[in-house]
């Protein structure tokens, strides 16, 4: 037996950066906030670069810096970029002229860890779980149609049903919550990533964020905290998937790039997966009792470098909307026009930088990879 239900006025599901921020600043405004999502397993995790201007989004959540969050080993500043986009010159931009800094370089997977202790430690309860079909249930005060979920634990056991009269997409692409809600989702490019990660051997001295086009794609690489480091191809999906059956041809490839003083080895490969990269927009991420946050609410194209960003900022504006319908219902409308309104900018700003890149590699126009980006700025 699952025994009765518990109540929570909102129930988060997916407990990655979006969904911590979201249960936090709930929990900060006086609601009673729950976490639902099962434990990673994950060492190394894709998305390891933070912008200066994330401080003042931790700041919101009561994180003094980033230092307070992680360790030594597990931030390090990010000096540089480098690009060789457009041709094959190298221009540089030295952090000292964002005077937000460069940013950092994280491990991602402590990064997460990190900010869910941050919520348990508020008295956030956490549900090792996951969500399972979602009943209709009315809510305490029969104002709006709740909801009646039914976890499902790690081990197959059942958890007692919650009941609650809010729910927190943030399940990542996969968006389980907004698909059961048959929330249109749709596809603005077929992109995937090829990563590996490798150990550097000698000391590695480059401690710049390099990027570099190419004909099928354009290459991504970073020294990590732990002195590893990070390199990703960025193309369609068939050409990805052949580098990542093949750490041979992907070695290979890499180094045909020129992209570092000293070309890698085969032996030095660490670890490898595959990362769906592609441009994914939900057009609606607010309706009364859900709200979709994070990549559940707007995947965005790697370029950008803000994927952890938009996940604190959506996941911390979304819950201020619903914050603000639990106070006086009388809003919430108008709250969610409001986070509407700021994914669709953030939206917009992503097209924009897509349309500067994209749209200023001329050597490569005839390429299919190419052409399908060009198509998806000028379309979307």
């Amino acid at each position: 037996m699952s025994g009765p239900a518990a109540y929570h006025d909102v129930v988060v599901a997916g407990a990655g950066p979006a969904g911590c921020a979201a249960a936090i600043v709930l929990k900060q405004a006086g609601h009673n906030v729950c976490l639902v999502d099962q434990a990673s397993r994950l060492v190394r995790k894709v998305g390891e670069s933070v912008p200066g201007a994330i401080i003042r989004l931790l700041n919101r959540l009561g994180i003094l810096g980033i230092d307070t969050l992680l360790s030594p080993e597990d931030h390090k500043r990010c000096v540089a970029n480098a690009s060789a986009w457009g041709s094959d010159q190298w221009v540089y931009q030295d952090a000292l002229r964002n005077p937000e800094g460069g940013g950092w370089h994280i491990n991602r997977a402590r990064f997460d860890a990190a900010l869910r202790q941050r919520a348990i430690l508020a008295g956030i309860p956490l549900y090792a779980a996951r969500v399972g079909p979602l009943e209709r249930s009315p809510t305490r005060d029969l104002s709006q149609p709740g909801y009646l979920l039914h976890l499902k634990g790690q081990s197959g056991e059942l958890i007692p049903p919650i009941q609650t009269p809010w729910l927190i997409d943030a399940t990542g692409r996969k968006a389980q919550i907004g698909r059961q809600h048959r929330l249109p989702r749709y596809r603005l490019t077929n992109q995937m990533a090829a990563v590996y990660w490798i150990d550097s051997g000698e000391p590695d001295r480059d401690h710049m964020t390099r990027l570099k086009s190419t004909v099928e794609g354009w290459w991504y690489t970073a020294l990590l905290p732990d002195t590893s480091r990070i390199i990703s191809f960025q193309g369609l999906p068939a050409t990805s998937g052949k580098l990542i059956r093949s750490p041979a041809a992907f070695v290979t490839q890499f180094n045909a790039t020129a992209i570092l003083p000293n070309p890698i080895s085969l032996h030095s490969v660490i670890a490898c997966t595959a990362s769906d990269a592609g441009l994914i927009r939900m057009p609606t991420v607010a309706i009364p009792g859900l709200v979709c946050v994070g990549d559940a609410a707007l995947s965005l194209d790697p370029l950008s470098a803000q994927g952890i960003f938009f996940a604190l900022y959506s996941g911390i504006k979304g819950a201020e909307a619903i914050s603000i319908g639990l106070t006086d219902p009388l809003l919430t409308t108008s709250a969610l026009q409001a986070y509407q309104h700021c994914v669709d900018q953030v939206f917009t700003a992503n097209q924009q930088l897509r349309n500067h890149f994209y749209l200023n590699e001329h050597r490569f126009t005839a390429a299919s990879y190419w052409r399908q980006q060009v198509l998806s700025v000028i379309l979307a």
